[in-house]
């Protein structure tokens, strides 16, 4: 008989590892969604906002795929009760299921700093976060009808938010407390000439202020409900709004997990085989934290789902011996990349000398006539860090430097125009 595998979400990271299961026989899987709808690459929401895609093309994998995998995907069922010593679990729905190895792969919430409009029970129409497909419906549905949108937050999702939103004909400004847009990815180079590049699609830039609170009004005569209908500023302006997207980060979805007993800081913490603080129970993705790190980016998350995937075939096998290998999930050096059509950024490693734990020599090659910008960080005679703008096309050679820790002293001179240079010198 089967062992039955129960993973809870059907988002990002449970995709990934149903497929470093693959055609797996050795379990019954069961992916319990509280959504209505098929798993969709979230990762591609923007895109559908700014309407360069649609629903199906973002469905990845029809229904014949996950039948030839052992897997069954139920939708419209809301894990509300774990018992981890009968090893069962219960639904909003009244459905209950019994494991053998059960999965949390519940994602993040996006983050809303609380002031006047955010919180229950005075949350204003209108504000809202971004990371799901109910948020990009709602969007699309209220453009018709509001006029001005302000995004709260600079950061990756922010930018694609906006720029996705200008596409529907909204007048928007994007506000960020930092001077650097995306000043965890990239310097202030790079910024400025995003902020042109932005300001060109007809993004209103508003940078070095944060909000404080937001102000509404009231939606039909005698309602005691409200409509948002500015932001305001820490240096007392406002900003106006009919809608307000905040792009500000991401909490892991925890509730479950701390109800089921299992240890919880950040996020759901997780050994380096990605196993919770209960026998049988695992974690992996933006709702799991590994030595006191959570998650945003999905290449770490990948590595997690493989390793994972290896641990639980390793785990079915009716004995296992000396030279069967466990899994480890270590953390590594990631790249980044800005997902907005026509706009190429990448960062990876160390961004900024001044902020870096060790000296770093910095590199730089300059056009901002053709908007290109390239910087690459070297320690030790080895690259830990580039930030590129405009041009790309030597991100993952760069990336591959870094990670290998190569000796580049003999192909420092030639390093900053790329590969091909440094393979004909």
């Amino acid at each position: 008989m089967k062992k039955q595998l129960i993973i809870i979400g059907n988002g990002l990271a449970t995709m990934q590892l149903l497929k470093e299961l693959d055609h797996q026989t050795d379990y019954q899987v069961t992916v319990l969604s509280a959504e209505n709808v098929p798993h969709y690459n979230r990762i591609m929401l923007s895109s559908l906002l700014a309407q360069e895609t649609d629903l199906q093309s973002i469905t990845p994998c029809d229904d014949a795929w996950y039948q030839e995998r052992n897997v069954q995907v139920l939708l419209n069922h809301r894990v509300t009760h774990i018992d981890s010593e009968s090893h069962c679990l219960s639904c909003e729905n009244g459905a209950q299921f019994n494991y053998d190895k059960l999965v949390f792969a519940t994602g993040s919430r996006a983050f809303i700093p609380a002031m006047p409009g955010t919180q229950m029970p005075d949350v204003l129409e209108g504000v809202m976060g971004f990371r799901k497909l109910i948020d990009v419906d709602f969007m699309q549905e209220v453009t018709s009808y509001y006029k001005k949108a302000v995004v709260i937050g600079a950061g990756l999702l922010g930018i694609e938010a906006a720029v996705g939103l200008v596409k529907q004909g909204m007048d928007v400004t994007l506000l960020h407390r930092r001077d650097v847009l995306m000043n965890r990815q990239i310097d202030r180079k790079a910024s400025e000439l995003l902020i042109t590049e932005l300001q060109g699609r007809g993004i209103n830039i508003a940078t070095g202020h944060g909000p404080v609170g937001l102000s509404g009004t009231p939606t039909e005569q005698g309602s005691a409900s409200s409509k948002v209908c500015a932001v305001e500023l820490d240096n007392g302006d406002k900003l106006e709004a009919d809608l307000v997207i905040f792009a500000t980060g991401i909490v892991p979805c925890t509730p479950l997990a701390l109800a089921s007993g299992l240890v919880v800081e950040k996020g759901i913490c997780v050994d380096a085989q990605l196993q919770t603080s209960q026998d049988d129970v695992y974690a992996l993705g933006e709702c799991c934290e590994f030595e006191g790190n959570t998650y945003g980016l999905v290449a770490p998350i990948w590595n997690q789902a493989s390793v994972l995937a290896k641990q639980l075939l390793l785990l079915a096998k009716d004995e296992i011996s000396p030279e069967d290998e466990v899994p480890v999930y270590y953390e590594e050096t990631f790249a980044t990349k800005l997902k907005v059509s026509g706009i190429d950024v990448h960062s990876m490693g160390i961004i900024n000398a001044e902020e870096a734990e060790r000296e770093c020599e910095t590199l730089e090659f300059n056009d901002f006539e053709r908007s290109v910008y390239k910087k690459i960080l070297i320690s030790d005679h080895k690259v830990v860090g580039a930030v590129l703008y405009g041009d790309v096309a030597d991100s993952q050679w760069y990336f591959e430097l870094l990670q290998q820790e190569r000796n580049i002293e003999d192909i420092r001179q030639e390093l900053i125009f790329g590969q091909a240079f440094c393979e004909t010198s």
